[in-house]
């Protein structure tokens, strides 16, 4: 059989995606009462223990992820897992309680020919596709709410312990199915009880849920864009392949979780899950919170920094300079892939591994380049540059190759706990991608200033290079300071200005307006 669809475009089933408002669950219900709530009305009694959730919720949820999944792209399939070991349902990280009733639900909506499927192999871990047909495309068409009332539950699981580590760019959605840890509600996520955990888990998640709420109620997109999605290459680090990949700006997809790596609270401990996250850097600098021009800010070469800090000695200003010139490399060349390769392999736990990973990215970054261009790593060349620049950086050469980055992380994790709070307890909006951060032009020194002290807070006295990619009000200001004549107000004006926003971009963020008033400002 030829299915139209294509199936690698799906989102893959939100388990707690959720509304709490009337006219939302009155529309969902009224569909459920005509059509399904005959066949599963008689669960309640049965004799024995009773469900946790009723069918009619747990139909909620598969109703609401097809419509979302067709109103953000007609053509996108739903990833709706079969398997009934994903459906636990007294998993923490299943707030709602869904069962391995709502595979039983989706087939019931396949004979009523509302929905059609491709059928995957969950032995194979290959998730299955559904996708609405004309005669539940024609329900959805008679919604007359916003968008923006269909979330994540407000008590979704925000601190996540898992049993492996999250790659930098990974997608909380769109996981890789071949990695899927079957007896788990999600890839990878471990059970556990709060009184196992090492630090206060209450206050740590109490931050988080400020910070989702604060990001409800923010609009955070890209103006530029016609559409609210993002499509391009990506490279898959576990299968070693190129990849196009479909990020998605919609509302639930902001939702932001600490995820803790290797089944260990000591490792870890990042900030995850915001789609800022899984695009492209150069996209980042067009995003607009709030309708306002932002500047992202990123601590250099971070855990090199940390690790000198840790030592107790100032991390240099440039570690990565070399004395010497190593296999032909100009400086600047030498220079980047030094730093590349320090980078990898403080994350690495031996050198090979290490230069695996730099081979990889490096091979991404010469793939458009002639033959003749390229320059190739042998392992004897990488081996050349690690010497030299482990000789050049004495103090911290343990942490090299020695699986020492996830350690770091948690460190950085915890600059960035404090980082989150104090804007969010002033309510202003930030985006955080690791150890770099995002937020409107005109808190740039204070985010600047708080990043320093937080840093040294955490690991001495020392002072951290920071990294500013693009004209800021800090910039703009030092300018107005050294000419009388220059016009700061109207440079800053200019450069916000010149953001492109699209018919479309003004649209949604109109809309986003709208559903404030009417639902969130008192």
């Amino acid at each position: 059989m030829t299915f139209k669809k294509n199936i690698n475009q799906s989102r893959l089933i939100n388990l707690n995606l959720h509304s709490t408002h009337p006219e939302v669950n009155v529309w969902v219900d009224a569909f459920w009462d005509r059509h399904l709530k005959q066949l599963f009305q008689d669960h309640m009694s049965k004799r024995g223990p009773k469900p946790k959730a009723k069918p009619k919720a747990m139909f909620r949820v598969l109703f609401l992820n097809l419509y979302t999944t067709w109103l953000e792209d007609p053509d996108l399939c739903l990833s709706f897992p079969r398997g009934e070991n994903y459906y636990q349902v007294n998993s923490r990280y299943n707030t709602l309680h869904v069962s391995k009733k709502i595979i039983g639900m989706a087939d019931q909506l396949l004979a009523q020919n509302f929905i059609d499927q491709w059928v995957g192999s969950e032995a194979a871990r290959k998730y299955s596709r559904i996708w609405p047909l004309n005669s539940l495309v024609t329900y959805f068409e008679t919604a007359e709410y916003a968008e923006f009332l269909i979330d994540n539950h407000t008590d979704r699981e925000c601190i996540v312990l898992r049993g492996d580590v999250v790659e930098v760019d990974e997608d909380s959605e769109a996981v890789d199915e071949s990695q899927a840890n079957k007896k788990a509600n999600r890839p990878g996520e471990l059970e556990y009880e709060d009184k196992d955990v090492p630090f206060d888990i209450a206050a740590s998640r109490q931050i988080l849920k400020d910070y989702n709420d604060l990001l409800r109620r923010t609009h955070v997109d890209i103006g530029s864009l016609k559409k609210p999605v993002v499509t391009g290459a990506h490279y898959n680090r576990r299968l070693k392949r190129q990849e196009t990949r479909r990020v998605s700006l919609r509302h639930d997809n902001k939702f932001v979780r600490r995820i803790f790596y290797r089944g260990d609270w000591a490792l870890g401990g990042r900030y995850h899950g915001g789609w800022w996250q899984q695009i492209p850097s150069e996209l980042r600098k067009n995003i607009l919170i709030n309708d306002q021009y932002t500047v992202e800010v990123d601590f250099s070469g971070f855990h090199i920094s940390l690790a000198y800090s840790l030592e107790g000695h100032q991390p240099p200003d440039d570690p990565y300079e070399l004395s010497v010139s190593i296999g032909g490399l100009d400086k600047k060349r030498q220079r980047k892939d030094v730093k590349l390769l320090a980078l990898t392999a403080i994350n690495a736990k031996d050198r090979g591994s290490a230069y695996s990973a730099f081979r990889d990215q490096r091979n991404r970054d010469q793939r458009t380049l002639q033959p003749a261009q390229k320059i190739r790593y042998t392992d004897k060349l990488l081996e050349a540059l690690l010497d030299a620049f482990l000789s050049t950086n004495q103090q911290i050469a343990h942490y090299l190759c020695a699986d020492k980055g996830v350690e770091m992380m948690n460190l950085d994790g915890e600059i960035t706990t404090e980082i989150i709070k104090h804007f969010t307890d002033k309510g202003v909006p930030i985006l955080t991608v690791h150890d770099s951060y995002i937020i409107k032009s005109s808190y740039q020194e204070e985010l600047e200033n708080l990043m320093q002290h937080t840093a040294r807070a955490k690991t001495g006295n020392f002072d951290f290079k920071l990294k500013l990619d693009k004209l800021s009000t800090t910039k703009i200001q030092s300018f107005q300071n050294q000419d009388r004549q220059f016009n700061a107000y109207q440079a800053y004006k200019d450069v916000s200005e010149s953001v492109i926003k699209t018919d479309e971009y003004k649209q949604r963020y109109q809309r986003f307006q709208r559903y404030l008033d009417s639902h969130c400002r008192k």
